[in-house]
């Protein structure tokens, strides 16, 4: 077992590289799930706003339009002041209070007849999201009353059926498409988890393997080797077991990561399970692939960023394919991380749950694996049948 100890001296010097993309992708992970919801299910709340109301008309109508304001948002204390008001508003004295509003004098009157312009005097902060909040707020509730009126409603019947209606809520809830009659479901991120690991695994297992079979595969390093008493085919069965450890517990590691994560794993998880380890099988085989060319140690870097982003941002890893134009859709499928992503879809849900399909895509992912490993094969035989030739 000579070669395969020479395997792992080598490996333990290359490993820091990769034990740097693998600690990073995986502190954003956890970063990323430790913030989701545990049932995993998004859920929106809106914000709300410190809101100061004068109510300088002081009747039903006027009283009914603050309260209603004071659902919706904050309401606070404020004396009215004019230079206190600019000083908080503008000045931002009071980081509670957001926006300053006046119900005017004859409020109610304007209501009854039908008038909608200037009922209130307004003071924030121009260019902030909030008083644009507040604006929709006020212009929803005028506009709900006027229809009232307008279909023959009093004023007072219009005033509470705004407020009925206008405080009414819809529950939502997002699952996904194979989300069973019981609620089961896949963790939340879980997809996502699984989406972004054919970047990670390229990128470890080229910076990592390549460096490997560079250094045992230099030449005169090869040229000892056949001198020696060990068999070609011992030699490619230790460089084999060696890499094959390699792959394995790098994608071990993720695994045991997701199951920490994410819990045991069961159903259709064991499809994503399977699907990311094809991947690990195609990104050892590009490795070696890269490696049978023999470029220089400092290219190799660059490579893995190069194959790995690229790959990302064209199959749908970083951007979803949707936005991708139709001819960067069809010269990804000539890439094996396109039907990692379209086979991780089905298997978590993003789009209908279809096995033909999910088999399709593990089984042309099983090709790419064999396809780089077989052209590795030839050309790394035809290099040293030529150094043969040469000695």
């Amino acid at each position: 077992m000579q070669v395969f100890n020479a395997f792992t001296k080598v490996m333990r010097a290359k490993l820091p590289a990769g034990i740097i993309y693998i600690v990073i992708f995986l502190v954003i992970t956890v970063l990323m799930t430790n913030s989701a919801a545990n049932n995993g299910m998004q859920v929106f709340q809106g914000k709300k706003i410190g809101v100061v109301v004068y109510d300088e008309d002081d009747t039903p109508e006027s009283r009914a339009l603050k309260a209603y304001i004071g659902k919706r948002q904050n309401l606070k204390e404020l004396e009215q002041d004019i230079d206190r008001i600019k000083d908080t508003v503008y000045m931002g004295w009071d980081s509670e209070i957001s926006y300053v509003m006046a119900i005017k004098k004859g409020y109610a009157e304007k209501l009854h007849a039908g008038d909608y312009n200037d009922l209130f005097t307004n003071y924030y902060m121009h260019e902030n999201y909030e008083n644009v909040m507040m604006e929709q707020l006020l212009t929803e509730y005028l506009n709900t009353v006027s229809a009232y009126q307008s279909g023959g409603k009093p004023l007072s019947e219009a005033i509470s059926r705004t407020e009925s209606v206008l405080t009414q809520e819809t529950a939502v809830t997002v699952r996904h498409f194979d989300a069973d009659a019981s609620g089961s479901d896949l963790p939340a991120h879980f997809s996502d988890y699984f989406r972004y690991l054919p970047y990670i695994l390229l990128s470890v297992l080229i910076e990592v393997l390549c460096p490997v079979l560079l250094a045992l595969g230099q030449k005169k390093l090869r040229y000892r080797t056949n001198c020696s008493s060990i068999r070609p085919t011992a030699y490619s069965l230790q460089i084999i077991l060696g890499s094959a450890l390699l792959v394995a517990g790098v994608w071990l590691v993720f695994m045991a990561a997701g199951a920490v994560m994410f819990g045991a794993v069961s159903g259709r998880a064991w499809l994503a399970v399977l699907n990311s380890f094809l991947f690990a099988m195609i990104s050892a085989a590009i490795a070696v692939l890269i490696a049978s060319f023999q470029p220089p140690e400092l290219a190799v870097n660059l490579m893995a960023q190069l194959l790995g982003v690229g790959m990302s941002f064209l199959c749908g890893i970083f951007v979803p394919m949707d936005w991708l134009s139709d001819g960067v859709a069809a010269a990804a499928r000539f890439l094996p991380a396109y039907w990692y992503v379209q086979a991780n879809d089905l298997i978590c849900g993003n789009k209908p749950f279809d096995g033909h399909q999910v088999s399709v895509c593990l089984l042309i992912e099983l090709g790419f694996a064999a396809a780089c490993a077989l052209l590795a094969m030839v050309i790394r035989r035809s290099k040293y049948a030529s150094a043969e030739q040469m000695t």
